[in-house]
């Protein structure tokens, strides 16, 4: 029987997008690293830049999760999952209008939008940097690959 580490990829996919959901319905989401830097947070989140780049970075790992999760699946599955991000990312700023401390924000949504996209062409490109130098994508892989 083979083995592959890629067997159960959306687990990945599914655990991060829990661990993601948590932090953005927290008080103070810098809690996660610890009480004492919840207490004083190295950067300034309501800054814009800061911000926008949480929110594209965040969001551009789930949507190159996603990718590697959902590759061998049909084109409407994929097409479906992608819809349900894209509500995901307003969904999660509809609950912050409800959490003390957090607020919603367009642009944020945008942000996360946009990190998904960078998510999926940051998929895109490793894909095809494996299959130019491996002969291979490296979700199909059921052997390590040898050097």
């Amino acid at each position: 029987m083979k083995k592959s580490i890629f067997k159960y990829r959306w687990v990945w996919m599914w655990s991060y997008l829990g661990l993601l959901t948590y932090e953005l319905c927290l008080k103070n989401p810098w809690f996660i690293l610890g009480r004492s830097v919840a207490l004083n947070p190295p950067l300034d989140t309501s800054s814009a830049p800061v911000s926008a780049f949480l929110h594209i970075s965040s969001f551009s790992v789930l949507g190159f999760l996603a990718m590697f999760a959902f590759q061998e699946q049909p084109e409407r599955t994929r097409i479906r999952y992608s819809l349900w991000f894209l509500c995901y990312s307003g969904l999660t700023e509809l609950i912050q209008s409800f959490i003390p401390n957090r607020w919603p924000s367009g642009e944020d949504v945008i942000f996360n939008v946009l990190g998904l996209i960078v998510g999926v062409i940051m998929f895109m490109k490793v894909s095809q940097y494996y299959q130019k130098f491996f002969g291979q994508i490296p979700i199909l892989l059921e052997a390590p690959i040898e050097a």
